[in-house]
């Protein structure tokens, strides 16, 4: 049996170890109803009598706790090299009742050591406290004990512990070690290396932990120079995978699928942590954020955590504000189209909606029409979820239903806030669109989204919310239309002559113009990855809300009827004769016109 310890862990945090322990194969069930029925006759607690017993060691927990939550492990000895001013940014009080101590400030970078899993639930506190990026590591018990009793009670020498039958920590005079900042070296590429087969273990257990960190860190920097706009992270039965979703297409990056699948846990965690999550919970879907800086930028990203059958399943968007054009001028409207829309917004009153698929740009879309109205005499609020791009200057706030802040009860405080430019992130239901309704007709501009596949159809989706014909026709200005289309390859655009009449014709040409019209498509290069696209753009229809449309609505017309007469009276262009019109530009293909604008 091991040396008497006294690690004075907390019987709850005893508790969370030792299931820790089993789950992840360090002791057997066995082993632990042993130590449990022996701790009970005891006055030992439950984590040291399975270290006495000789069941684990301290550093064999520490690896696996590393191993499980992408932590890399220290060898923190002593509190004397600990960095003072790292100390002075959390209350000793905290760090007691945590167990989590600072150990090292630099650039904004907190580290903080922790020896139970639990304590890291406290890390999303230590960064509220101190405003810095914190990065938890792992030591062993018995270092934190020495360094706890020497940071609450200095005057005593730890030595004293002896008496409690504890391992005096060693006043050695060194710093923190950390692992030397290396490639990690997996089992196999040890093997191939030539390293001894009693050394293969371990050197795969030491990179591992800083393997998962770096595989986290990887993903997220290629996807930030790729210009992605989401990450998904996707256990399967036999497999794992990673997609970025470029240009609105998800493509898998093979590169990623042996360290992930090793690894896919611990990824996992690594993103929850990251993203202020409760690591512990897998059974509940969660959503976070976090922000990444780079040299030049600032990405904030959301998270979204959904349990699968076969692991949690991690969703991450990417929103660059720095990439975003958030001005009308640069939506790429055609001419009338951007006359119109400005037309609506600058009036003192009425509502704008805004349509179109999940992905479509709808979002950027309000956002340039704030950045137009944002103002120092205009007080606009935004009821959001989540708060895409944070904009100075403007009232934001994160709708959150679970507490019953919904669009509907923030849009009845924000008509208490003396807005002039209110925006809803959505009409969900019909008291949403009532609220909204009548705000408009109240002397403020109100700007929303609807999910319909283009601006006329969005009038009849009101009508069938029960809203009355003569509220839709007074309150709305102006509905916007859009779809993201990817854009053909400057470097491998080609003519496309597979096109077939009937192709075109479906398209919506004639067949006359079918013999005459010169359609393009990408061939596929290195630039664009052999996709033959590279970049998006949108593609818009605006409905103005004239004396013949708000007629119409009063006399409720179908979307049919409605679309015919302000193609005719009012000069109204859709999508799709904007996308055929970037066809003949060459900036859209064939292929492309069909696949987000064909219904």
């Amino acid at each position: 049996m091991a040396p008497r310890s006294n690690l004075r862990i907390k019987k709850d945090a005893a508790t969370h170890v030792a299931s820790f322990l089993v789950t992840n194969s360090l002791i057997s069930a066995e082993q632990l109803d042993q130590a449990v029925t022996s701790s009970t006759e005891s006055d030992r607690g439950l984590i040291e009598t399975i270290i006495e017993f000789g069941f684990t060691t301290e550093d064999q927990i520490a690896s696996g706790v590393g191993k499980m939550y992408g932590l890399e492990v220290a060898h923190l000895e002593g509190p004397e090299n600990i960095q003072g001013d790292a100390l002075k940014l959390i209350p000793l009080t905290f760090i007691e009742q945590n167990r989590i101590v600072p150990f090292e400030e630099n650039a904004g970078i907190l580290k903080v050591a922790i020896s139970e899993p639990n304590s890291l639930n406290t890390v999303p506190g230590v960064r509220t406290i101190t405003n810095k990026k914190v990065v938890p590591y792992v030591i062993n018990f018995s270092n934190m004990a020495g360094i706890l009793d020497r940071l609450l009670r200095p005057d005593e020498e730890v030595a004293t512990a002896s008496s409690n039958n504890a391992a005096p920590a060693k006043r050695s005079g060194l710093k923190t070690v950390e692992r030397k900042k290396t490639a990690p070296i997996s089992a196999s590429m040890a093997k191939k290396l030539g390293a001894k087969e009693d050394k293969k273990d371990a050197v795969s257990e030491e990179a591992l932990s800083s393997e998962v960190v770096l595989l986290v860190d990887q993903i997220v920097r290629d996807a930030i120079e790729a210009g992605v706009s989401d990450i998904h992270i996707e256990p399967y039965k036999t497999s794992h995978r990673v997609r970025y979703r470029k240009d609105g297409v998800l493509q898998e990056q093979g590169r990623f699928a042996e360290s992930l699948g090793k690894n896919y846990a611990a990824v996992t965690t690594r993103v929850k942590i990251m993203s202020k999550l409760d690591i512990a919970e897998r059974r509940l879907p969660q959503d976070g954020a976090f922000t990444i800086e780079t040299d030049s930028k600032e990405v904030d990203f959301r998270v979204s955590v959904l349990p699968t059958a076969f692991g949690e399943r991690v969703v991450t968007r990417l929103l660059d504000s720095s990439s975003a054009n958030l001005s009308l001028e640069k939506m790429g409207l055609s001419e009338t189209d951007e006359k119109a829309l400005k037309h609506a917004v600058d009036a003192p009153q009425g509502l704008v909606l805004v349509t179109g698929p999940t992905g479509s740009g709808k979002s950027t879309t309000l956002y340039s029409v704030l950045e137009r109205l944002n103002q120092e005499g205009v007080n606009i609020l935004t009821a959001e979820d989540p708060v895409e791009y944070n904009m100075e200057g403007v009232g934001q706030v994160h709708v959150k239903d679970e507490i019953g802040l919904t669009f509907s009860s923030a849009l009845r405080s924000f008509l208490r806030q003396d807005p002039e430019v209110i925006m809803v992130g959505e009409i969900r239901d019909q008291d949403t669109a009532n609220i909204a309704i009548k705000a408009a007709l109240t002397g403020h501009m109100v700007l929303s989204t609807l999910h319909t596949n283009d601006s006329v159809s969005t009038i009849t989706r009101l009508l069938n919310m029960d809203i009355p014909p003569y509220l839709i026709s007074s309150s709305l200005a102006a509905i916007v239309a859009q779809r993201l289309a990817r854009k053909i390859c400057d470097e491998c655009r080609q003519l496309d002559e597979d096109l077939t009449t009937d192709q075109y014709q479906t398209m919506g040409f004639s067949a006359e113009e079918a013999s005459r019209v010169k359609i393009f498509k990408g061939a596929g290069c290195d630039k664009c990855g052999g996709s033959g696209c590279s970049g998006r753009r949108g593609i818009y229809e605006v409905l103005r809300i004239t004396d013949n449309v708000r007629e119409g609505i009063l006399k409720q017309k179908s979307t049919l009827e409605l679309s015919e007469m302000a193609q005719e009276k009012d000069g109204f262009q859709t999508m799709q004769n904007m996308g055929r019109s970037l066809m003949l530009q060459g900036e859209v293909s064939a292929a492309e016109y069909r696949r987000v604008l064909l219904v």
